[in-house]
């Protein structure tokens, strides 16, 4: 009996591995994005310094897009061809603070309401509705979903101002 006991004391102690609430973690990385990007949003190429960031995780379907994107517009200056707003904010014109009002569940990912304020205009929807899933424990930012026009989102507008420039002639 005593040598079970001591046999007992000598083994590792068990941790218990509570369930993660991905929800709550999708909305503090969305906050934590937020309240890093709006003061960098103020100054040009904040896009490609959010990609590059190794604390921000954007899905590779995205990154591709962007940087696509990117340097189409660098190819051609003075002339717009791809996205004339800020993709994470949904602006020409950004508010001063940026942050999530509600989160929920999407399939296997969750949708992160997030909302300006101070600077701009006052209104009661989100701005942007970010789309994180999780892949291997990490929140992955896949998709920025806009209110106006309707069902519009950063995925699905890059894509279609890519195959734009495909049908547009060369200079």
């Amino acid at each position: 009996m005593i040598a079970l006991l001591a046999a007992l004391l000598l083994l590792p102690p068990q941790r218990s591995h509570a369930p993660i609430d991905s929800g709550r973690v999708a909305r503090e990385v969305v906050a934590q994005f937020y309240a890093w990007y709006v003061p960098e949003a103020h100054r040009a190429g904040a896009e490609m310094r959010a990609l590059r960031d190794p604390r921000w995780h954007f899905s590779p379907a995205l990154i591709a897009a962007l940087r696509a994107d990117a340097a189409a517009a660098a190819a051609s200056p003075g002339e717009i061809v791809g996205l004339d707003m800020d993709p994470f904010l949904n602006a020409q014109d950004p508010c001063h603070r940026y942050a999530p009002t509600g989160v929920r569940p999407a399939g296997k990912t969750f949708l992160v309401d997030v909302l300006g304020s101070g600077g701009c205009g006052s209104h009661r929807g989100p701005d942007v509705t970010v789309r994180i899933a999780f892949t291997g424990g990490t929140p992955v930012f896949v998709n920025f979903l806009y209110p106006k026009p309707a069902d519009d989102d950063l995925v699905h507008l890059l894509a279609h101002l890519a195959a734009d420039r495909t049908k547009q002639p060369r200079h």
